[in-house]
């Protein structure tokens, strides 16, 4: 099959399927997130968005006071690293570490959502090495 294009939709080969990240006519999409068949979009509006789904969610997650403090707290600056002109990737993956690693410490990751989980993988992706510890808090 190495080799083989196929179409789908507006979309043409080739087309990875597999496991992990799919690639689809160029433009990387993390696995269960939105597939696009146009260009992909803007990585900060991309990541403003995962943020805006781990602060919704926030609320919903089975946190004592102390651990939804930490976690509110860790999420309010990763959200305005990233809000600087030029985020320091070191510090917003200290952030989304602690922040996952509350979250996993609590035992709230397991009934976060998959919308949570996709979101931190995500914003983990997008910062590269700096996202490697939240990654694989979640088994990544």
């Amino acid at each position: 099959m190495s080799g083989e294009t196929f179409r789908f939709g507006d979309v043409r080969g080739p087309v990875n399927a597999g496991s992990g990240n799919l690639n689809i006519h160029g433009h990387q999409q993390i696995a269960g997130r939105d597939l696009r068949t146009g260009p992909a979009t803007d990585p900060a509006t991309a990541l403003r968005a995962d943020l805006d789904t781990l602060r919704r969610a926030l609320d919903d997650l089975r946190l004592t006071p102390a651990e939804h403090h930490t976690a509110e707290t860790e999420l309010t600056a990763l959200e305005h690293e990233a809000a600087q002109p030029s985020p320091d990737p070191g510090r917003m993956g200290r952030h989304l570490q602690t922040f996952t690693t509350t979250l996993e410490h609590a035992g709230a990751l397991a009934g976060a959502g998959l919308a949570v989980i996709q979101a931190i993988t995500a914003i983990a992706t997008w910062l590269g090495p700096a996202g490697h510890q939240a990654l694989s808090l979640l088994g990544l």
